[in-house]
């Protein structure tokens, strides 16, 4: 798991929200995870959550990111998967 900043992330997830092309918590992503491109965690998510989601998920990429509920602009959110190709292959160079 690696750390991505917020600034770096919002662009990102501004557009793949506005594509349609994010789910949000950990039962929706867990029952659509076929359609994840990354996964990405907010930092503040406590470290059993964290644990719980990077033992289950294996089949695409999972990152804590620092400020991830600022850059959705939602406060009870503590992941996300993108399911858009091109916006998760753009968070992922990123992080390279």
């Amino acid at each position: 798991m690696s750390k991505l900043k917020s600034n770096d992330l919002a662009p990102y997830i501004g557009l793949a929200q506005r594509a349609n092309a994010v789910l949000y918590g950990e039962d929706i992503i867990l029952e659509r995870i076929r359609l994840a491109r990354v996964v990405l965690i907010d930092k503040r998510a406590s470290d059993k959550y964290k644990e719980r989601l990077k033992r289950e998920i294996t089949a695409c990429p999972l990152f804590v990111a620092d400020g991830l509920r600022e850059a959705l602009h939602r406060d009870g959110v503590n992941a996300v998967a993108v399911t858009n190709d091109g916006l998760a292959n753009a968070i992922i160079e990123i992080l390279r």
